[in-house]
């Protein structure tokens, strides 16, 4: 399965957001999606899933079709999606929030979830190491371990294509290697296409297989991380200086630096 975003045109009323994007994301691979606040990364998910309807353009799924001609549940048995950091209020099990997954399985309405449902759904909590907390009632659980339930809520629905808004943000970073070494892990054995927002550059360049910069609603650079990772670019992208280095393996790794004015009072005060 593959996603394909061609020349898509999106706009609030009169506000345009995206201006002629075009993207793609292939089996197993995972494609990060980054840019500064309001540069139109959650509208793009959002038009991928359906939830808006471009102005122009097209969403394709391969060997499927255009997700204008796709109806709200052949599109939730294609594709899974993460939002940022949703919380479930409702006082269910661990368990009972991860089998809600097989909801776009269920073909008898009447009849529930059945055997396989909850074996499925059993064998993903196991997988990602959810099953100490299995009984456990989603309102007493933090924001890592909450986010974990949504991941297997994701992956119980046998999805080919994973779509995640921001779904890291706000978590310590041992909760958010975690998540993406889960994602890195589904992409490399069950080849998954996944398609993730990220504020995160550095969790970015270290997971992603290519980047895509969105500035202005439109892609600036796309590309492998350390092609698009540069110092030119994260200054143009984001507006601030910093510097690009790279670890042994070759993946960047980027230290934003302070103002001048910042830097110059604490050189003056010789630190």
């Amino acid at each position: 399965m593959n996603v394909s975003v061609e020349n898509l045109v999106f706009s609030y009323r009169s506000d345009p957001i995206l201006n002629g994007v075009d993207i793609n994301v292939g089996r197993g691979e995972i494609v990060g999606l980054l840019g500064p606040n309001g540069s139109g990364k959650s509208t793009l998910i959002k038009n991928v899933l359906g939830f808006l309807k471009p102005n122009s353009g097209r969403v394709t799924f391969s060997n499927v079709g255009e997700n204008a001609t796709l109806s709200a549940g052949d599109i939730a048995r294609l594709v899974a999606f993460v939002p940022q950091l949703t919380t479930l209020r409702a006082t269910i099990t661990v368990f009972e929030a991860v089998l809600m997954g097989r909801l776009p399985h269920i073909t008898d309405r009447w009849g529930g979830y059945g055997t396989e449902d909850r074996e499925k759904a059993l064998a993903v909590i196991e997988s990602i190491g959810l099953s100490h907390l299995m009984h456990r009632e989603v309102p007493t659980l933090s924001g890592g371990e909450m986010q974990k339930v949504i991941i297997a809520r994701c992956l119980v629905q046998e999805s080919n294509v994973l779509l995640l808004d921001e779904a890291t943000s706000g978590l310590d970073i041992n909760h958010a290697v975690e998540i993406m070494e889960i994602l890195r892990g589904k992409a490399d054995d069950q080849g998954k296409c996944i398609l993730t927002v990220l504020h995160d550059i550095n969790l970015a360049a270290q997971f992603c297989d290519r980047l895509f910069l969105l500035k202005g609603g439109t892609v600036y650079r796309s590309g492998p991380p350390d092609a698009v990772l540069t110092r030119d670019v994260v200054r143009d992208v984001y507006g601030i200086d910093a510097i690009v280095m790279f670890d042994a393996d070759g993946t960047p790794i980027v230290v934003p630096r302070r103002s001048a004015a910042g830097i110059g009072i604490k050189e003056a005060a010789g630190v």
